[in-house]
């Protein structure tokens, strides 16, 4: 019996492929509770805070879900019930964060520039400057509807600066592109294992 199946480069900006190697290390079972696989799950988050340039005052939570669920775990927990989040939108998923803000009933406000088109620092600072209510910035580091690479560190520098909080979804850069915790201020980092880091679809991390 012959397999006429076409495999698709590409099903989703993301992709959601994965490679033979990976599919290879899948097939093997696991025991949530044997050491091996304890081992394996120790390590891999330790692995994650280092391409993140962390230390021993990061850690790594691995969330069983897309994505999207990682950030809105990561806005949720992060942003108290009467905290107030600055979100820098460029596209799609900006657009998303607002959403989830909405269904997580955190109080929220916009600032928002073309899809082509990189956020502003000082409007950021102004932005911040005009609202002490703020008290955390929610920022795209690669705005995956676009490509357009935000200036992440620039930003990061404002919201220290202004002594505010940042969350960054990092979905479309963390692992090919530098984030430097120990660099970049900021709580938490959100990102999935099926983009740049080229494992199975279904696991997010913050």
């Amino acid at each position: 019996m012959t397999n006429d199946i076409k495999v698709p480069y590409l099903l989703t900006p993301g992709p959601l492929t994965t490679s033979p190697e990976t599919k290879q290390e899948m097939l093997r079972d696991w025991g949530s509770r044997d050491a091996a696989f304890i081992k394996i799950n120790r390590e891999t988050r330790e692995r994650v805070v280092a391409i993140a340039g962390g230390g021993d005052d990061l850690t790594c939570v691995p969330i069983q879900g897309s994505g999207t669920f990682a950030v809105e775990a990561m806005l949720a927990t992060f942003i108290p019930r009467d905290g107030k989040v600055l979100l820098v939108v460029n596209g799609a998923y900006g657009h998303r964060m607002a959403k989830i803000c909405d269904y997580l009933g955190r109080d929220y406000q916009v600032y928002e520039t073309p899809e082509d088109m990189p956020p502003d620092p000082m409007a950021i600072s102004a932005a911040l400057t005009a609202d002490s209510a703020i008290s955390h910035v929610a920022v795209v580091h690669c705005e995956t509807t676009s490509g357009i690479l935000n200036p992440i560190e620039a930003v990061a520098d404002i919201v220290a600066g202004e002594g505010r909080s940042l969350l960054i979804d990092a979905m479309s850069a963390f692992g090919a592109l530098p984030l430097d915790m120990g660099r970049i201020a900021c709580d938490a980092v959100a990102a999935s294992a099926n983009k740049c880091l080229e494992g199975a679809p279904g696991m997010g991390f913050i």
